[in-house]
């Protein structure tokens, strides 16, 4: 057997509770992500791995278990991306079409799928995606007639989108497709980016840093299951920093924190990383697979 980092093994910790056990943990890994003023922190055990856990490993990567972590790390990087490129006074917009009224019990679906063609409103994806590029391209050009770079422009966007299914598939209307969206667009005012979308509804709310920063709104906009497949952001977005080591937790420490999180939990991680403060309870996992936990922590710079 050999030692392997245990976020290899992220699948494995499921387990709420358990009872630590350093025996075969070589050490813990730390692994700091810093987007603007927020701090989340992993530490994983680096674990000595047998055939069971390997093979375990592999029957959860084509599982359903699989496909929920894929989800919890999109939403982790939507939310660290948020916090690392947006600011106060940057825009949170939510973009509706004017769909026409339709029961799905009645026959009108038909009549209300052909004003939906009509109408341009999208049909698919694809068609939906294009809507908001469109739009996006609007807001450049906004920009550039305000005297301001169209370069400068920053965004990250969602597609929403739900079915309302008919008494037969020729009556089954496409998804109702919305979109959430974070931007940062220079020289243009809230009223501005409403009045860019033709469409429907548009309300734009600059961004609220509150205790948790940007989590509530990017819990909001990722809500549903497909989101993952449904975003998008600007090219020129900066990536959240990223620092491993292998030394900032002792196994002494993560053992307490593993034994005793909401006791020790807190104190631990802002005596690790003064100048910051835990939002919430930091997370423990254990697996019966490895050795050691997963701990996860969320901490914001305090403001003075």
């Amino acid at each position: 057997m050999r030692y392997e980092g245990g976020e290899n093994y992220e699948i494995l910790y499921d387990m709420p509770r358990g009872e630590y056990s350093d025996t075969g943990v070589g050490g813990i890994r730390t692994r700091t992500i810093r987007a603007g003023e927020a701090l989340e922190v992993e530490c994983f055990p680096i674990v000595r791995v047998d055939r069971e856990a390997k093979r375990e490993k592999r029957m959860r990567a084509s599982s359903p278990a699989q496909e929920k972590l894929n989800i919890a790390n999109a939403r982790k990087r939507v939310r660290r991306l948020l916090e690392a490129n947006f600011v106060p006074g940057d825009i949170a917009l939510h973009l509706t079409f004017a769909y026409p009224a339709a029961d799905p019990g009645m026959v009108n679906l038909r009549q209300a799928r052909e004003q939906w063609v009509k109408d341009g409103l999208p049909e698919c994806e694809d068609d939906a995606r294009r809507h908001i590029r469109n739009y996006l391209s609007r807001v450049k050009r906004a920009i550039r007639r305000a005297g301001e770079d169209p370069k400068g422009l920053k965004y990250l966007y969602v597609i929403e989108g739900s079915r309302e299914a008919g008494p037969d598939s020729a009556n089954t209307l496409p998804p109702k497709f919305h979109f959430h969206a974070v931007i940062h667009a220079p020289g243009l005012s809230r009223e501005a980016l409403e009045e860019l979308w033709p469409y429907g509804f548009a309300n734009a709310d600059r961004l609220s840093f509150q205790h948790d920063g940007l989590k509530p709104l990017a819990d909001y906009i990722t809500k549903q299951r497909r989101f993952s497949r449904r975003w998008a952001h600007s090219k020129n977005l900066k990536e959240p920093e990223v620092r491993v080591s292998d030394r900032k937790i002792s196994r002494r420490r993560a053992a307490l924190v593993a034994e005793d999180v909401r006791q020790y939990g807190r104190q631990i991680f802002e005596k690790v990383y003064p100048g910051y403060q835990c939002v919430e309870e930091p997370c423990v996992r254990y697996s019966d697979f490895v050795a050691g936990a997963y701990i996860f922590a969320r901490l914001r710079r305090i403001k003075r």
